[in-house]
């Protein structure tokens, strides 16, 4: 019989039916063969380590499969889930268990949100303090309004570029010499000396520089603040329509009038006032000149004679004019002479105010009119154009025309030149120095400053004058000094500005601080009555942000500040040079600078240097308590020259050698304790990275109940550790592991050397507890990252 028979015999024994009790086969060979080659694959697949799997958990009763469909089905969601323990019957212990589970989850939870709203909320303050830093440089830069709009004109500049110019970051010759003469000011002040009038200082000073305008803009300034310090005291702005300040501007235009008509008729200085006002009217009045003009006195014209004598200030000469010119003008020369003595003849004046309306008003002599206008106050608005050929000669008319107490009249002159006029009128880009006059001859000082602060060539001017009116009581001061330069305050008298002298100086002495930081300090001393809206002093304020400022590496600007630190003994620190020291006062002491410095370098992260501030400050609790926090970051690290370690290792031994004469009550306990514990701590560790063991054991056993020795000072450990401040607790876990490794290092010295010696053999056991009650020290401590190192040190001794 063949193969192939027997093949068909065999399918077709499932056809028949057969009375054995053999079951029936429903697949045939080929059926079994193609099952046969599909098992093969699956399990080519799936690979015969799984197979011996489910063979092995098989032959134990254990449903693989089934068992993969049920780990399948679990979350680990709700692993930090609080466990819900309502629904399942439990006894005590699982019931404490899973409430100490459930207080750890919400500790976890509850650290996990404040970390979350603390690194939101100093994100925020950091934002918001560039924001703020921000705004004050584009302040700095722009001037603009606070309350009211102010319309600057301004016109284009033209800048020239000096090459032999010094650069802008340092002082020049002008610069250096205001400069002396401001130190000089400041240390009268600081001896408590009598001060002298910084404005007349700085006006005598200005001759030097051989500019005439320059001299004539001080002189200006002298001369119109010549009043007495009794109106000195109060709000300036509110102080600026006095009647000194328009009979000052007055008596300087006057003054400077005559001298000009002197240098015209060219006659000797100690010429009287008659004869140079006839020289000058037969000057220049010939000819046709007095075509119009009418009343004569001795052959010249009355009018002008009149005129010229009240221009420069000689009303006693306007007077003799008059009564040569005869008795009809006996009633004129009385009301000049009345004028002129204070006295008001209202009789008098209602008589010619009446005879102006009727025929003066529409004479052809221009000079008779002005006469009339400038003693009888009559039409305010005539700009007497004839007569008036010059900006002071129109100023002079209007201050003239002024009755004293007349604020209103002093307003609607001082709109008139910055409003109505303003700059381009004055073309103030070509003539600064003009504009400048006219506003300060109208009492708008703080205007003008800030008119010549904007160029580069006066803007030294600007701020010595904004300085010596400030030491004056006369410069209008902002509300705060974060407004902008020049500003409106709705509350004072229009049109007058209020201007923002720690702006402008500090805008000005940032370009020399670093380098002329002597001179630096002078000028923010001129601040020392100013506070910040925070409520501190400018002075310190100004000193403070130049320290921080100069850079965290940079100890050359804390050394010229503060001066180098000498001890002379265990509580005295000795400053040596120090260019605060000039200023040491009852407000403005070293100390008090150099915590204050230290307050802000703690707020931007520097605690390296406010440690060192807060020991010349004298604070030597807020000193060890960021020597702490830094120790406690790099007190486990190996030493090296020029670390912040070793720099730490030095601070923390001076600090060390106060300690024993400083009182207990200036210190807080926790912050003693937690610097006396990690200062004894950098000496363990740096004998241990040196390779000294036995030193290091020493040290470490010196230090109480923080390393157990046996299981049985596990719990007196564990109880100290948890009553250290957190930065103290992060370093036990390195100081555990160096114990466990100097143990194993001592172990693995002493295992040769036992042979039978007991003493050898206990000295071993006792390694052995020790390693075993630090390793049961770390089991128990939350959160010790080290335990796994610690197990496979504590195996090594087995």
């Amino acid at each position: 019989m063949d193969l192939n028979t027997l093949l068909q015999r065999a399918e077709s024994l499932t056809k028949e039916k057969n009375d054995c009790e053999l079951p029936g086969v429903e697949r045939t060979l080929h059926q079994v063969l193609q099952a046969t080659e599909e098992l093969h694959r699956r399990v080519t697949k799936t690979g015969t380590k799984e197979i011996q799997a489910q063979i092995l958990l098989g032959s134990k009763g254990i449903d693989l499969p089934k068992l993969n469909q049920k780990l399948q089905t679990l979350s680990a969601s709700k692993t930090f889930e609080p466990l819900d323990i309502a629904g399942a019957e439990t006894d005590v212990c699982t019931f404490l268990k899973n409430e100490r589970e459930n207080a750890i989850l919400s500790v976890i939870e509850d650290t996990n949100r404040n970390i979350s709203d603390s690194v939101s909320k100093q994100k925020w303050v950091n934002l918001i303090s560039s924001w703020n830093e921000e705004k004050t440089r584009l302040l700095d830069a722009l001037i603009g309004p606070s309350q009211n709009f102010i319309d600057l004109q301004r016109l284009p500049d033209h800048t020239i570029l000096n090459p032999e110019c010094l650069p802008l970051s340092c002082l020049d010759k002008m610069g250096l010499i205001y400069a002396q003469e401001l130190c000089q000011y400041n240390a009268l002040i600081l001896k408590g000396e009598p001060r002298p009038n910084l404005v007349q200082k700085y006006a005598q000073l200005t001759s030097s520089f051989e500019d005439a305008r320059l001299t004539d803009i001080w002189m200006l300034l002298s001369n119109v603040t010549q009043v007495s310090e009794v109106h000195c005291q109060g709000d300036p702005i509110k102080n600026r329509h006095r009647p000194e300040f328009v009979l000052n501007a007055k008596l300087h235009l006057e003054r400077r009038y005559r001298v000009y008509i002197k240098s015209l008729v060219n006659m000797a200085s100690d010429i009287d006032s008659y004869q140079l006002v006839r020289a000058y009217v037969n000057r220049c009045f010939s000819g046709q000149q007095v075509i119009g003009l009418v009343d004569t006195a001795g052959g010249k014209p009355l009018w002008p004679l009149i005129y010229y004598s009240l221009r420069c200030g000689a009303v006693d000469t306007a007077v003799d004019f008059l009564r040569e010119a005869g008795s009809s003008y006996d009633e004129f020369a009385q009301l000049i002479a009345d004028r002129n003595g204070g006295v008001v003849n209202s009789k008098i004046e209602s008589q010619l105010k009446l005879q102006y309306a009727n025929k003066i008003r529409n004479s052809t002599d221009a000079y008779k009119k002005a006469v009339y206008c400038i003693l009888l106050g009559c039409d305010a608005n005539e700009v007497h154009g004839e007569v008036a050929k010059t900006i002071d000669d129109f100023i002079w008319i209007r201050l003239s025309m002024l009755h004293p107490g007349d604020s209103a009249g002093y307003g609607q002159l001082q709109t008139l030149i910055i409003d109505n006029y303003g700059e381009k009128y004055f073309n103030a880009s070509q003539q600064p120095h003009l504009y400048f006059q006219a506003l300060a001859l109208t009492g708008q000082f703080e205007a003008a400053i800030e008119f010549l602060a904007r160029s580069d060539v006066n803007r030294v001017h600007a701020v010595h004058m904004a300085i010596a009116l400030h030491e004056l009581g006369m410069l209008g001061g902002v509300r705060s000094v974060s407004q902008p330069l020049l500003t409106i305050d709705i509350s004072d008298p229009t049109p007058l500005r209020r201007l923002n002298l720690a702006r402008l100086i500090r805008l000005y002495v940032h370009r020399f601080e670093a380098m002329d930081t002597a001179e630096a300090l002078h000028y923010y001393f001129t601040l020392r009555n100013l506070n910040d809206p925070k409520g501190r002093n400018m002075f310190l304020r100004c000193v403070c942000d130049l320290v921080v400022d100069s850079g965290v590496l940079d100890t050359s600007i804390f050394d010229l500040i503060f001066g180098q630190r000498q001890r002379e003994g265990v509580d005295d620190v000795t400053l040596l040079g120090g260019l605060f020291g000039q200023f040491s006062c009852t407000e403005f002491d070293t100390h008090t600078m150099a915590g204050l410095v230290a307050d802000e370098m703690v707020t931007r992260g520097n605690f390296e240097m406010a440690i060192r501030l807060y020991d010349i400050a004298g604070n030597l609790n807020l000193a060890l308590k960021y020597t702490s926090i830094l120790l406690a970051q790099v007190v486990q690290q190996p030493p090296a020259q020029g670390t912040l370690r070793a720099r730490l290792s030095l601070e923390a031994k001076r600090f060390s050698t106060q300690l024993t004469a400083a009182r207990s009550s200036d210190i807080e306990p926790k912050v003693f304790v937690s610097f006396t514990l990690l200062r004894d701590l950098l000496k363990f560790f740096d004998d241990y990275h040196d390779g000294k063991s036995w030193a290091a054991l020493q040290q470490l056993q010196g230090i109480p109940n923080i390393i157990p020795n046996s299981t049985e000072d596990v719990d007196v450990c564990l109880a100290n550790v948890k009553q250290l401040s957190g930065d103290v607790i992060k370093v036990i876990p390195d100081v555990m592991l160096a114990a466990m490794d100097l143990a194993l290092t001592q172990y693995q010295q002493l295992k040769p050397l036992v042979s039978g010696n007991s003493t050898q053999q206990q000295r071993l056991n006792e390694l052995r507890e020790r390693a075993k009650a630090i390793a049961n020290m770390a089991a128990t401590m939350p959160y010790c990252s080290t335990n796994q190192r610690l197990l496979q040190l504590e195996l090594q001794m087995e």
